[in-house]
This record gives structure tokens, sequence and C-alpha cells, in this order.
């Protein structure tokens, strides 16, 4: 009992010696963070994958017009061009070229984590999106992708269920089965929202489709071979589902009667103009898909740089904080093509009629 309470006294001792010092340094830091982001023009590194797709084209553009506007800042974009190493080199510019701020979007964390502490102990505010970046607590931003999968699960199974009373649910997901945040934002909840509907549905499981839209289309022609049951279709990327639908044409598949489900329904992520013409196209079985707005995680990203500026969000903490921002579930069955197209050209400053 003695030995007990001397460790305990101990401890306590210890925490109380070291704890007034760290307070005072966080303090000074937020103070100092403050008065440097109140005092200058930041420079914020806006990093995307890839700067030829439209809805990063859009979300930087956007960016770029927010942190001007509210903030006074100058927003530069840092192009990953679909290349890990692009992304992990463009991480050393970062301080090279005088950036404040960074907002990153990386895939390979672990290679990318040196340059980020290295950053990080030079005053850079940094925030990742879409991934977490390995162990290093910097916040997170990421779209709610959960809560449209699951939506578009529930949906599909809903409709199916309608359609074909007797023909039980048979489900399957292409896109990236070993990436954690896919797993958790697409693949999981929407396996669920099926559930949620008819418990006993059957789930082929994720496929491997990351080398993109032929892979797409040879695994979809194999699976309405082996499993032609299948009905319930997750395309987990626009690209992929160019190449799940191509299959499914091939294999005479892929049709609706007046938005009825004849042989399935499939849904898709990363909303455009070119997907909104099938799903609204009452013969085509493409008839959702996650809309990513470009104005709202745009301004999620840019806030969260200045919450960690004001001292609002730590910049360091484990786990790492996430917030999440808006996402939108276009569906064939809940919203009309009006306003599918307003929202289209809201979001990416199209003109589409």
């Amino acid at each position: 009992m003695a030995f007990v309470g001397c460790k305990s006294a101990t401890t306590t001792t210890a925490a109380e010696t070291t704890a007034a010092p760290a307070t005072t340094a966080a303090a000074e830091t937020t103070a100092a963070a403050k008065t440097t982001a109140a005092a200058k023009t930041m420079k914020i590194a806006y990093f995307v994958s890839d700067l030829s797709n439209v809805f990063h084209q859009a979300q930087f553009a956007e960016g770029k017009k927010y942190a001007k506007e509210k903030y006074g800042a100058e927003v530069f974009a840092f192009d990953g061009k679909s290349d890990s190493n692009v992304m992990t080199q463009n991480i050393d510019q970062i301080v090279a070229q005088g950036m404040d701020m960074a907002t990153l979007h990386i895939w390979d964390a672990e290679a990318a984590k040196p340059g980020v502490l290295d950053a990080l102990s030079k005053g850079v505010f940094i925030n990742s999106f879409f991934s977490p970046l390995a162990d290093t607590g910097i916040p997170v931003v990421r779209s709610d992708e959960a809560g449209v999968s699951f939506e578009m699960g529930k949906q599909m199974a809903e409709q199916w269920k309608k359609a074909h009373p007797d023909k039980p649910i048979v489900m399957v997901e292409l896109g990236w089965p070993n990436h954690t945040e896919v797993k958790s934002g697409r693949t999981d909840p929407f396996v669920k929202g099926v559930l949620s509907v008819d418990s006993n549905a059957k789930d082929l499981g994720c496929q491997d489709a990351s080398k993109g839209p032929d892979a797409a289309k040879q695994i979809m022609l194999d699976l309405v071979t082996t499993h032609p049951e299948v009905n319930l279709i997750y395309s987990e990327a626009s690209n992929l589902t160019v190449g799940t639908m191509a299959a499914l044409t091939q294999a005479g598949r892929g049709k609706m009667k007046d938005g009825v489900p004849l042989t399935e329904i499939v849904c898709s992520v990363d909303f455009d103009e070119v997907e909104m013409k099938s799903v609204f196209d009452p013969a085509s079985s493409l008839k959702l898909s996650m809309g990513l707005p470009p104005i709202e995680t745009s301004h999620a990203r840019i806030d969260n740089l200045f919450d960690i500026a004001n001292g609002k969000i730590k910049q360091v903490e484990q786990p790492a904080k996430e917030t999440f921002a808006k996402a939108y579930v276009m569906s064939f069955w809940t919203m009309t093509r009006d306003d599918a197209v307003k929202w289209l050209n809201e979001q990416f400053g199209t003109n589409v009629k």
C-alpha cells in the first residue's frame, strides 16, 4: 500500500513539474500563431492529387477565391499529377516556396511524413485532406462519404425489392479493398445500407479495380459470368464506372425500363455532367452517384487551417481530429434533373442546361 502511494505521489509531482512549462509553451505558440496569421498575408499550399480532374480543378479555384475573400490569403496549387512520388516531392516545396500553410492530399503518407514533420517544426500550419497522414496527428478534412454510401445502398435495396420482391439481393463493390478510408467511407457503409433493408442480402465483397476502368470492365465481365445473379453494384469512382457500365452493356445488361430495374442497379462516386446523363436516363441502370462538392470541400479545408492557426483546433493530437465536409446523394429517385443541373452549375461553374 505504501509503495503504491509513493508511486502515485511521484507521478503527480512529475506531471506538475512538466505541465506548467508545456502549457506556457503551448499558449505562447498559439499567441504567436494568431499574431502571425493576423499580421501578414498567408500563403497556402493547396495540394490536389490530380489537377486535370474537374473536381480538383473546381475545388482549387473555389478555395483560391474563398481564402482571398475571407482571410486575405493567397492560395497556390500543388499538383500531384496522380503520382505518389510527385506528391511526396511537393512536400519539400512547402518550405522552399515560403508557404505559411498547407492542406495536403497525399497517397503515400509514410514517405511524406519526414517532410511534413520538418515543415511543422518550421511553424507551417498543416492539415490533410481525405486521409490521416500516418501517425503525425495533424487534423484531417474528409467528405461525409459514409453517410452518402449508406443512403445509396439503402435506396438501391428498396428499389430492387420493390421491383423484384422474389429475387434475392446480391451486391458487389468495385474499388480499393485495402484502402482504409475508401473502405470506411464507401464499401462498409454501402453494405450496411443494403443490409438495413434486407438482412439476408449476399455480399460478394469489394473487388480490386484500383488499376482503373479497364480493370473494372474485366472484373464486371467476369462477375456477370460467374455470378449472373448480382444485382446491386457500387462502382467506387467515376472512372471505374466507365468500365463497369461498358461491361454491363457488352453483356446485354445495364438496363432499366422507365426507371424500373431489369438487370441491376449501379451507383457511383464523383457525380458530374457525364454521369448525370445516365443517372437521369430512365433506361440506364446507373441511378445514383455521390456528389462531392468543390465549394463545401474547399471551404472546409481552408477554414480548418485558420482554425489551427487561431488555436481553435490543435495542430497535433492523437488520434488526429477529423472534420467532415458535406457530400450529396445524387439520385434518380429523390431529386429532379433540374435540381441536379442547378447543383452542377453552382458547384462546378458549368452551364449545363
